[in-house]
């Protein structure tokens, strides 16, 4: 205990403050404001989400083309179904994987990737599977030729899909395949990190928060030392990303 108290008031010093909070004062909740004040924040950003959907998608998808997404607006669910089977015959996929998501039950895929020659499989990750399990969905994400997901949040700002991977939805899914399809829905787009963190805030304070995260804004992309761009490297080649009419 000593040697925190020591850490926690060198590090105060160095941030050039004065008061220096005991260990014993330090909850797990730090730095969250109380629940109240965190649902509050939450339903406010939800609320918004959905009255300036419209917008927010507009903002989305230019955003989300600069960063490297391949953006297409689609008028309605044959439409989207209708793209994402174009995406299978011009990749030649034979395997498909896709999340647990709604919206991919919403618009219906499974006849349209069939008749494009690809196999549909929907991941089977869950953390009580046996190790065997496990690691026979992870072969399927990194044999399959696409992935499909649904998103959890997008960020209209920075044009990033945000995945909570869980029980139906292995990480994986986005990032094995040389090709990942997000279906993104009206209302699903919020306006920027600070709408995000407050659904986290909200999450976490009434137990809810996922183990963790994944922000997507666009395809893979690593540099060397040279400041060389490579895409695909740690991650999908191509990322598409199929916009639901707001209906």
């Amino acid at each position: 205990m000593a040697d925190r108290a020591k850490f926690i008031a060198g590090v105060t010093a160095g941030l050039g403050r004065t008061e220096v909070l005991s260990p014993t004062s330090i909850t797990e909740t730090a730095g969250f404001e109380d629940a109240a004040t965190a649902k509050a924040n939450a339903v406010k950003a939800s609320i918004d989400a959905l009255e300036r959907s419209k917008d927010l998608a507009d903002q989305m998808a230019e955003e989300a083309a600069k960063a490297g997404w391949k953006v297409h607006r689609a008028s309605n669910s044959e439409d989207a179904v209708n793209y994402v089977a174009r995406i299978c015959i011009e990749k030649k996929a034979t395997s498909v994987l896709r999340s647990n998501h709604d919206a991919i039950d919403q618009i219906g895929v499974e006849a349209a990737i069939t008749n494009a020659g690809a196999t549909l499989e929907t991941t089977e990750h869950h953390g009580e599977n046996s190790q065997a399990q496990i690691e026979k969905s992870k072969s399927k994400a990194f044999s399959a030729d696409i992935g499909i997901t649904g998103v959890d949040y997008a960020i209209a700002e920075t044009g990033t899909v945000v995945l909570h991977p869980r029980s139906g939805l292995s990480r994986l899914v986005s990032l094995a395949p040389p090709t990942h399809i997000a279906v993104l829905r009206p209302g699903e787009v919020l306006d920027s990190l600070d709408e995000l963190f407050a659904m986290e805030r909200n999450d976490f304070m009434s137990g809810e928060l996922a183990g963790s995260m994944n922000l997507i804004s666009g395809p893979s992309k690593t540099a060397d030392i040279e400041g060389t761009t490579v895409t695909g490297i740690h991650g999908p080649l191509e990322v598409h990303l199929v916009i639901l009419a707001d209906e």
